[in-house]
């Protein structure tokens, strides 16, 4: 992977509040860019006269973000800043994965729904991470053994209804039908 010419000068005329620099993470070659703080109070001073104030707001606050190529790290840059950019699928792939952002960031951050992230994610490939603290077998127990409809597990757990029923499916636990139980026979 090369640089081509002029590709980290652009970056730093585009985006005068970072550092750029390459390196690896995750055993990968990427491109960092990272806030300066010396040059936040230039930014922000020259944000009031300047005739995009948004463009440059948000320079100062902005973390460390890391994308493998140059043009998916000025996309990111640019919709961190509010700027206006056109959404690619791969630039939204390496906010995600790289930086280890949520669906939810990741459609605040470049102004779309989750469904769309979602599709964006599925066209580069990337699985959904799963949300961290959810026991399978603890869903599935408290299913099974302690009866709890699917709406109760959902609530239990801190998950969608949806994902308690994915749950169940991939452990090969039946569901039970959708209802009141019967009442037990009076003998």
């Amino acid at each position: 992977m090369t640089d081509e010419p002029g590709e980290l000068a652009a970056l730093r005329d585009a985006f005068p509040g970072y550092r750029f620099r390459r390196r690896d993470v995750r055993g990968a070659p990427c491109y960092l860019a990272e806030a300066r703080a010396a040059a936040a109070t230039q930014t922000v001073a020259s944000a009031q006269t300047a005739t995009e104030p948004r463009a440059l707001w948000g320079a100062a606050d902005a973390p460390l973000a890391a994308a493998r190529s140059p043009a998916i790290l000025a996309d990111m840059l640019a919709a961190a800043t509010g700027r206006p950019v056109r959404l690619r699928s791969a630039a939204v792939a390496a906010a995600y994965r790289d930086r280890l952002l949520t669906v939810k960031q990741c459609a605040a951050m470049f102004g779309v729904s989750r469904t769309t992230i979602k599709k964006f994610l599925a066209a580069e490939g990337v699985a959904l991470r799963r949300p961290d603290g959810v026991d399978d077998q603890a869903v599935v127990a408290a299913y099974r053994d302690e009866r709890l409809s699917l709406h109760a597990c959902a609530a239990r757990f801190g998950i969608s209804q949806r994902r308690v029923a994915a749950i169940l499916d991939r452990h090969g636990v039946s569901r039970r039908p959708v209802g009141r139980p019967p009442r037990p026979a009076a003998t």
